[in-house]
């Protein structure tokens, strides 16, 4: 089964939603003995309209920012039992600078808020974060502002299942982590019904048959459950509607501390269901949302 993070890199603008998702980062840290690194991406100036005068003239303010920056870098949180690295790297792209460092630190695991400020502060967070999900080489754990982060650890996690390799690695991972906090899983799969416009008069989906489907999916997720989350308490659960809809609906209740979700699935004729829709589970669902590409 996929191990737990060993190396945890968190990436930050400081502004508050940053600084929410690397609390995450470190209490993740100090559940699985991981050291966390924490990164600043500074973004170098490329602007072809600016003449060397005020080039150098922004780049002597940007010099000033990054000496406050390497500052705060430095007093992060409370880091009892955790051991902390801090960087702060240049850059032409956040994204890439975050899918680089991770690879040349080794990190299995990137900690991000999911939104952040834009514009003269060349902040990155947003949707730097859905570019760091599709191209990272390790798994992202997407946090917003608002999301709820049990102080007790995570106890329930909702893992979108769609059968294809991609949502089983997935799965693999959310099984490491129940086994590492002791929680229990929830195997979830959505039929996506096939709508036409009623001038058609043809129901593709009738009641029955959609019965028979969603048996069939029962089957198939405990089928899962037993082949790829041996030792951990699951539960299998299987309806019917638009994939993105349900599975922000599910993560909306009480039910779940975490969504672990692949970022890639089938086929759209074989009802996808990852891929785009785990991007639009990421901007709308409300809980930590650990993204796994095969």
């Amino acid at each position: 089964m996929t191990t737990t993070p060993q190396r945890i890199l968190a990436a930050t603008d400081f502004s508050d939603t940053a600084n929410h998702a690397q609390l995450a980062a470190l209490e993740l840290a100090r559940a699985f003995g991981a050291q966390l690194h924490i990164l600043h991406v500074q973004i170098l100036l490329d602007d072809p309209h600016l003449d060397q005068e005020q080039l150098t003239q922004l780049q002597r303010l940007l010099e000033t920012a990054e000496g406050h920056k390497k500052q705060a870098l430095e007093a992060p949180a409370d880091t009892r039992e955790v051991e902390v690295h801090t960087q702060l790297v240049r850059g032409l792209s956040a994204a890439e600078v975050i899918s680089e460092t991770c690879a040349e630190l080794d990190c299995d695991l990137i900690v991000m808020g999911t939104h952040g400020r834009r514009g003269l502060g060349h902040l990155f967070l947003g949707s730097v974060t859905e570019s760091v999900v599709r191209t990272a080489p390790a798994p992202v754990l997407t946090v917003r502002l608002d999301a709820r982060l049990p102080s007790d650890g995570v106890s329930r996690i909702l893992v979108p299942h769609d059968f294809s390799e991609h949502s089983s690695e997935a799965v693999r991972h959310a099984g490491a982590w129940a086994l590492a906090f002791n929680a229990e899983v929830t195997l979830y799969h959505v039929v996506e019904p096939v709508v036409y416009p009623e001038f058609y008069s043809v129901d593709l989906l009738p009641d029955e048959m959609r019965g028979r489907i969603k048996e069939r999916s029962l089957e198939a997720l405990q089928k899962a459950s037993d082949e790829l989350l041996p030792g951990v308490k699951t539960h299998v659960e299987v309806v019917v509607g638009r994939a993105s809809e349900k599975i922000v609906d599910a993560a909306e209740t009480d039910r779940f501390d975490l969504v672990v979700m692949g970022t890639k699935g089938l086929s759209a004729v074989e009802h996808l269901l990852m891929g785009s829709v785990a991007e639009n589970v990421l901007r709308r669902c409300r809980l930590p949302l650990l993204a796994v590409r095969s």
